[in-house]
């Protein structure tokens, strides 16, 4: 009859310190450095919040930015909750912004920027491995293109049997 009394003793003792050094983790994460990203990355960050915009083929649409992995990852939820959601992820590898789409078409097309300006940025497609750009639809590439803080417009490339495809007319997206 004394073990169990001592077996939730030990329980809570233990819950307690794990969650202890689960707040002295969190402590040790906040003593880090800011992140700074390369200069597309962090024109990219601007974007971090809620947009909407108006497609003649899409209807009305949604996507939201926000910063993830110690500010280091931008995370995209375009259509959330809908059949056409997709996520996009940018983060720099070697001080070059990159970008993985992850399509409602089922695959997962790379991106590199290959064009920065003082008000776009155009990614295209990197190696991906298990896509055939001969044979599978894809993302192939996008502009973003800052029109001032609330607006900016998104132009995408689709891919269809080894060339572009229609990808619907740019959008323009307004903060929310």
């Amino acid at each position: 009859m004394t073990q169990i009394p001592l077996l939730l003793s030990i329980a809570a003792a233990l819950a307690l310190t794990s969650c202890q050094s689960v707040q002295n983790k969190h402590a040790a994460c906040a003593d880090m450095p800011p992140y700074m990203g390369s200069a597309a990355f962090e024109r990219m960050k601007s974007l971090v919040g809620k947009w909407t915009g108006e497609s003649p083929e899409m209807g009305r649409m949604n996507t939201e930015f926000r910063l993830i992995a110690g500010d280091s990852v931008i995370e995209e939820r375009f259509a959330e909750g809908t059949p056409m959601e997709m996520l996009s992820t940018y983060h720099d590898v070697n001080g070059k912004l990159t970008m993985t789409h992850y399509c409602m078409l089922r695959n997962q097309p790379r991106m590199k920027l290959v064009k920065s300006t003082a008000d776009s940025l155009t990614f295209d497609l990197a190696p991906t491995p298990g896509l055939n750009v001969q044979k599978d639809m894809h993302m192939h590439g996008a502009t973003y293109t800052f029109i001032d803080a609330n607006h900016f417009k998104l132009e995408g490339v689709s891919w269809k049997d080894g060339k572009a495809a229609p990808c619907g007319p740019p959008v323009i997206f307004t903060r929310k």
